[in-house]
């Protein structure tokens, strides 16, 4: 989808289906590294990097449209019901639409308008966004592939579908994972650190089929893939991210 200049899409549903656009681009704060620094007696601090990021809140300003002056409350009670979030929904906006972000609103849309804007509806709202944003080439489903370069700066989550049979053994890199007695197919998530099986539409637990602890991580630049045992596919999504 190509989105027009303020166009952008929350908790499932685009802007311009309530004639709403971004005043300006979001001031766009970084996800800052969660550190501590512990002071030593008689010498500089010691810094304790706890290897995570944490959340950044922006703040979104718009202007919506209404039809006419006397339809100005309706539009704002639709888009209260729109910007009202119980999770993380994919949040897309036409200054960054090559990447996916995934965003909750934290404070509730604020409507500013007077009688001197007619039918023109000023508000802003605040989202929080998670650390890191999700490239839209690195969610497409790889088959059989045996090199993949990740050209962002930071190591992927990445989904893995294997169709086959029996004991298999997959490489990531110089990283083997084993896995045992497999049915007809397995999935590995990295992201939510489950591997798992669809019967009938619903999810199977199949951590008990695999030997390894840490799941497969795509590091940055060139990543070479093999596998052994009963393989029919090997499919990948590799769900290149970025911090934001």
């Amino acid at each position: 989808m190509v989105f027009r200049p303020g166009q952008f899409k929350i908790n499932g549903l685009n802007s311009e289906e309530f004639n709403t656009y971004l005043r300006s681009r979001p001031q766009r704060l970084s996800a800052g590294r969660v550190i501590e620094l512990k002071p030593r007696p008689g010498n500089d601090s010691v810094v304790v990097d706890f290897a995570y990021y944490k959340n950044v809140e922006w703040k979104i300003s718009c202007n919506a449209r209404a039809d006419n002056s006397e339809s100005v409350s309706h539009l704002e009670d639709r888009i209260r019901s729109w910007l009202d979030m119980s999770n993380y929904s994919d949040f897309i906006y036409s200054f960054d639409e090559h990447y996916i972000y995934q965003a909750i609103v934290v404070t509730p849309p604020v409507f500013s308008g007077t009688h001197k804007d007619a039918n023109w509806i000023p508000f802003e709202f605040i989202i929080s966004l998670r650390p890191f944003k999700q490239s839209r080439t690195g969610l497409r489903w790889l088959s059989n592939e045996k090199k993949i370069h990740n050209i962002e700066r930071y190591p992927s989550k990445p989904k893995i579908h294997i169709l086959g049979s029996g004991d298999i053994s997959f490489w990531i890199n110089n990283d083997k994972f084993e896995l045992v007695n497999i049915g007809n197919e397995i999935i590995i998530d990295s992201q939510i650190e489950e591997s798992y099986r669809l019967v009938d539409g619903v999810l199977e637990s199949q951590d008990s089929k695999t030997k390894f602890i840490d799941f497969p991580i795509l590091p940055t630049g060139l990543t070479t893939i093999k596998w052994q045992g009963n393989v029919k596919e090997f499919n990948l999504m590799p769900r290149w991210w970025t911090k934001i």
